[in-house]
């Protein structure tokens, strides 16, 4: 590939990202101005991640058909970090802060592409705003439709993000009712 062509192939996913972060800062400023209070925004963002995660479950496994099936949290923590995060966001993440018992931890961005070009008030934030909390829906979604039920929430810090992972239960597969195995 000529070296033109991958400037432009960069230029063209910088401009994406951009209008990304630019159209999610629009999206919340509507929020707040519809909700009122910054805690219900927080809901909302968390449900549309969520939303988002379990249709992106399907796609990161057909794309990665290599990834083990994880059976503990540490499992669970290495392909967020090393595999799903680094695709779909495009920035490092690492998993630190583990709990006794590893049933929780931290995984921390390095540079959210969310965060980019926007500076949140603190006054929002402290009023219960956290503006990543997509972020954090979309793993919650992405882990219970492979049947880990977790609990995620997200808080800004600076230049890095924080998404705090609670792990609850391995959900059963169920059928429906008067069906059989």
């Amino acid at each position: 590939m000529s070296k033109a062509i991958k400037q432009n192939l960069a230029d063209s996913k910088k401009m994406s990202a951009e209008l990304f972060c630019l159209t999610y800062g629009a999206m919340v400023t509507e929020m707040l101005k519809d909700y009122e209070d910054p805690k219900d925004v927080t809901v909302q963002l968390d449900k549309m991640g969520f939303n988002m995660g379990t249709r992106l479950a399907d796609d990161f496994l057909a794309k990665n058909a290599n990834v083990p099936r994880c059976v503990d949290t540490r499992q669970i923590a290495d392909v967020l970090c090393r595999n799903a995060i680094p695709c779909y966001l495009g920035v490092s993440a690492t998993a630190s802060s583990w709990s006794s018992g590893d049933r929780e931890f931290v995984i921390t961005l390095e540079s959210n592409p969310l965060t980019e070009l926007v500076q949140v008030p603190p006054n929002l934030v402290s009023a219960g705003l956290s503006y990543s909390q997509m972020i954090a829906g979309a793993i919650r979604g992405a882990l219970e439709a492979v049947h880990f039920k977790v609990y995620a929430s997200a808080a800004d810090s600076g230049a890095n993000t924080e998404i705090r992972i609670r792990f609850d239960q391995v959900l059963k597969d169920s059928l429906p009712a008067g069906e059989d195995d």
